[in-house]
């Protein structure tokens, strides 16, 4: 123990545990489903990587509202701390 060491005054424990988040598949797959379930988002138009928190999002989609469906899917799964928005939109 540090606290037993010679000349040791005192010892702080700034050390912080932080529980693992989803995995990049499982981050992926639940971004995908939550897209899926909106009826009018088009799901398979729209890739999704993660890494370490942060979503990209590539495709097409034919909307704003669109678009704005699918980033706010990315946001709403847990874990995501970063979103960058690749998405175009097609008129």
């Amino acid at each position: 123990m540090a606290s037993n060491v010679s000349g040791v005054i005192s010892v702080v424990n700034d050390i912080d545990l932080v529980p693992p988040g989803p995995s990049e598949a499982d981050l992926k797959h639940s971004i995908k489903k939550a897209m899926e379930r909106n009826a009018k988002l088009d799901a398979e138009n729209v890739s999704v990587e993660s890494s370490n928190g942060t979503v990209t999002l590539r495709g097409t989609v034919s909307s704003w509202a669109d678009h704005d469906e699918a980033v706010s899917a990315a946001w709403a799964a847990p874990g995501v701390t970063r979103v960058k928005d690749h998405i175009l939109v097609g008129y």
